[in-house]
């Protein structure tokens, strides 16, 4: 199997992404006899995410599935719209969680400043409009994981945001289908390579059918592990997050808006025992109190806090050392470690996935910022800092997600996940004791 990487996988800039992923397929197209390719590519912000999904949306046939926190009716989801109901596709299917049933645009559908906000009430109506033109052309939509009876379950939410073509190649990452949140930075993987996509779907299904369930893989022959988190697997999921953080050597490098516990603490203690620590955390932010919570822990701690001035940032990812990237959409904060938001994140090690998120994301990121400089906070202010963040740690450990049910763990390389085998060995062990009892009791 031939692995490519970045630029070699088609992916260099938006201009020519449909043009460099015709050739490569024709490439790979060229000799019957040539293993299938694999190929992953960072993608930085939303015009090369649309750029690349508009090629593969038009080269799809078996299955095109898409999974948003959120989806809205804006131009962006005027264009997916679009693009969906002119994909070849046979089987095309949309799920939205249920937050954009009570929250568009980073605003409360049900706030008092909302309802007589005529410009927003249309946007409500013409995302309904959407969901209904998708229906109507052959797409299938539906409304993931219910906020239940007066938001009896609105925290638990399914925070994923996957793309999935043809058994063959999958998105993940952080960006959702509305205008706002194409505005801000991001970012997406794309990788083509049939086991990860299958992997992937398994899980789509799962989400799809409202039975959401962590599950783990391994795919050595990207250097990459995959996890889906979901309810109180989540804290044994972030343990191998922990693991990484405390075994990093000279460095961790951060891109994130929402840090939180206890994934702070986990920084700050890398940064007491001498690791370098920067975070780059956006200075236009949407939710300022989480702001000026990480700010006081970076100062507490002698992390560094460093401002990034042109938006606001939406992308997820930790690089360990330098060689090891954490991509998905996982927010690092109480509610994805306790369960609450079910993710799906990336343990990427190839040096040439590593090697594009530095020089597309990380070194243009850090050349904009600005390092925060501030002493560490007096008592008093770091109260205040800490109160939003800190008094929600009891209750969220309290009324985290409880089910039962297991872990899929995917370690192998036959396309069967981990408890598929187990089932089948346990199957094979049963009837071998079967025999050995019935060969004993007639005296063989």
């Amino acid at each position: 199997m031939t692995v490519r990487f970045g630029m070699e996988a088609g992916f260099r800039g938006e201009a020519s992404v449909g043009e460099k992923s015709r050739n490569a397929d024709l490439q790979a197209a060229s000799s019957e006899d040539e293993a299938p390719e694999s190929s992953v590519a960072v993608l930085v912000d939303a015009g090369a995410f649309r750029a690349a999904l508009r090629v593969d949306l038009r080269e799809a046939r078996d299955h095109a599935f898409i999974q948003s926190y959120s989806f809205e009716g804006d131009r962006i989801g005027a264009a997916l719209t679009d693009s969906l109901l002119a994909s070849p596709a046979r089987d095309r299917r949309l799920l939205i969680d249920s937050y954009t049933r009570i929250n568009q645009a980073d605003r409360w559908i049900h706030r008092p400043s909302t309802l007589f906000d005529a410009a927003y009430r249309r946007k409500l109506r013409r995302t309904r409009e959407l969901v209904r033109r998708l229906g109507q052309g052959g797409c299938a939509v539906r409304f993931g994981c219910p906020v239940g009876f007066l938001g009896r379950t609105a925290l638990r939410r399914d925070h994923k945001k996957l793309v999935l073509f043809d058994d063959r190649i999958a998105y993940i990452g952080g960006i959702n289908f509305s205008a706002h949140n194409f505005a801000w930075h991001d970012l997406m993987v794309r990788i083509e390579d049939a086991e990860v996509a299958r992997f992937l779907r398994r899980d789509f299904a799962r989400s799809w059918e409202g039975r959401g369930q962590a599950a783990a893989g391994s795919f050595p022959h990207l250097d990459l592990d995959l996890y889906a988190t979901s309810g109180p697997h989540s804290p044994e999921v972030f343990g191998r997050l922990r693991a990484l953080i405390d075994s990093a050597r000279s460095s961790i490098d951060v891109i994130s808006p929402y840090l939180g516990p206890p994934f702070v603490g986990w920084l700050g203690g890398a940064a007491r025992r001498g690791v370098r620590v920067r975070v780059v955390t956006p200075r236009v932010h949407n939710k300022r109190y989480i702001q000026r919570y990480l700010l006081s822990e970076a100062a507490r701690y002698g992390f560094e806090a460093w401002m990034y001035p042109d938006r606001m940032i939406h992308m997820k990812c930790m690089l360990i050392d330098d060689e090891i990237l954490v991509a998905g959409s996982c927010n690092y904060d109480l509610l994805s470690y306790h369960g609450y938001l079910a993710e799906v994140m990336g343990v990427f090690r190839a040096p040439a996935v590593v090697r594009q998120f530095r020089e597309r994301a990380l070194i243009p990121d850090l050349a904009k910022s600005e390092r925060a400089e501030s002493g560490p906070p007096g008592l008093a202010r770091r109260t205040i800092d800490r109160a939003p963040v800190g008094l929600g740690i009891l209750p969220a450990r309290i009324l985290r997600p409880r089910s039962a049910e297991p872990m899929a763990r995917r370690f192998t390389t036959d396309g069967n996940s981990a408890s598929e085998e187990k089932s089948a060995r346990e199957g094979k062990s049963s009837s071998e004791e079967k025999s050995a009892r019935e060969k004993r009791s007639n005296g063989g």
